[in-house]
């Protein structure tokens, strides 16, 4: 008997998830075990339904991908995540790489790439969509080799789960004595942590990490 490869669809839209899973279902040996618009019930979902791969929108409503892989990551480090967005940006492909996405496609690609995706993700490899030049996508998986290589540091292009508690705070107008206050660190620390981001994200000044924040839905 043929393996099933389970697969569960997280995108706001349902035009686009039904649009995935009619190609998924059109090929032997895949198929959709479950899906949903609400980035809040993603993990408590699959805690149920076990897939092998979770194909998940970016821009998921009440929460921010990048949160949403975290969270994924912490539950369950083997299931595959290809994240399927519109946002052509490196600097998301480096944040969702660094938190245990392997893969990045646009929805734009979507028609054409979805099962190059999902065929390379299960045999262990990256992808990233093909409408980022060569050269990107080999910095990409260069700098995913590297952050896999740095067992127990923080990953150059990648927050904390900390740090990115500190971003919020300090977009969101926050000083460094009322982010450590909130945080129930010393100011020190915060500065610290503030520091480490802003090298991470390759900003020097406040309204760099508010602009960041912004991108990412971090903060509205």
């Amino acid at each position: 008997m043929t393996n099933i490869y389970d697969i569960f669809l997280a995108d706001d839209h349902t035009i686009i998830r039904h649009g995935l899973r009619r190609i998924i279902e059109e090929n032997p040996g895949y198929r959709i075990v479950g899906e949903t618009g609400d980035g809040l019930q993603i993990v408590p979902k699959i805690r149920t339904m076990h897939p092998d791969m979770i194909i998940l929108d970016l821009s998921m409503p009440d929460i921010n991908g990048i949160d949403v892989v975290n969270r994924i990551r912490k539950y369950n480090k083997k299931i595959k995540i290809l994240i399927l967005t519109m946002h052509k940006n490196n600097e998301y492909v480096y944040e969702c790489l660094a938190s245990g996405a392997q893969g990045y496609m646009l929805k734009e690609d979507a028609d054409s790439e979805l099962f190059s995706a999902i065929r390379a993700i299960k045999t262990g490899d990256i992808y990233i969509s093909p409408s980022f030049s060569n050269e990107v996508i080999k910095n990409l998986i260069e700098h995913r080799s590297n952050a896999e290589n740095k067992r127990g540091s923080a990953i150059r292009f990648g927050l904390t789960p900390r740090e990115r508690e500190v971003l919020k705070l300090v977009a969101e107008g926050n000083s460094n004595k009322k982010v450590a206050d909130k945080l129930g660190i010393s100011v020190r620390t915060a500065e610290h942590h503030r520091l480490n981001t802003m090298k991470k994200l390759g900003v020097t000044n406040t309204a760099g990490l508010v602009r960041h924040a912004l991108r990412t839905k971090v903060i509205d």
